[in-house]
């Protein structure tokens, strides 16, 4: 009776902590061609995972990629992609309702984009600036989405800044997967995937 009752308590511990959302932050700069910004996910305004962007180290990335593709060359033939393929196809119900989940579990927290737009031409760049404007005032009457355009008539740049902020709630989504598992199908792509 006692360790029916921890177990419950453990797992009414679990929910309560699943429900309590992740804050997604993604925050993007571009001047010229260099860009550089953050990406950022706290629980609690504890800082679990942050990743600095910037345009040198994409460059560092691709070599070091390319270095690992070379190294390994997994062994894949038809026969066995059919297969895999098969059996994704018959997992694809399950998977759309981890889809589902993932959706309803994301919130839009705040989406502010920041645009500076030159062209060549005055002409164009107020011809361009026109169709953005319009296209903001359907996005800025919502209170946490802004998109703010400014045109730069005497010289062409395209600078701005991106700023997104999600909240992401896992109970529903560990559901999900915890039910995926339990299905048959799906236990056996993981395993042909694995060998």
């Amino acid at each position: 009776m006692i360790n029916i009752l921890i177990m419950l308590l453990i797992i009414f511990f679990f929910m309560c902590i699943m429900k309590i959302p992740f804050h997604i932050n993604f925050v993007m700069s571009n001047s010229g061609l260099e860009f550089n910004g953050y990406f950022k996910v706290t629980w609690m305004r504890i800082p679990l995972f942050k990743h600095n962007i910037s345009h040198r180290e994409n460059k560092k990335v691709k070599k070091e990629h390319k270095k690992l593709r070379d190294n390994k060359k997994p062994e894949w033939n038809l026969k066995r992609f059919l297969k895999i393929f098969n059996l994704f196809v018959e997992v694809l119900p399950y998977f759309q309702k981890i889809c589902y989940a993932f959706i309803s579990a994301l919130s839009l927290e705040k989406l502010v984009v920041h645009l500076n737009i030159g062209m060549d031409s005055p002409v164009d760049t107020a011809q361009v600036t026109g169709i953005l404007w319009s296209i903001s005032s359907w996005i800025n009457p919502y209170p946490n989405m802004a998109i703010y355009i400014q045109p730069k008539f005497m010289k062409p740049r395209f600078d701005g800044k991106i700023e997104l902020v999600l909240n992401l709630k896992l109970l529903w989504i560990v559901m999900r997967l915890l039910n995926l598992i339990t299905k048959k199908p799906v236990r056996n792509l993981i395993r042909e995937i694995r060998t």
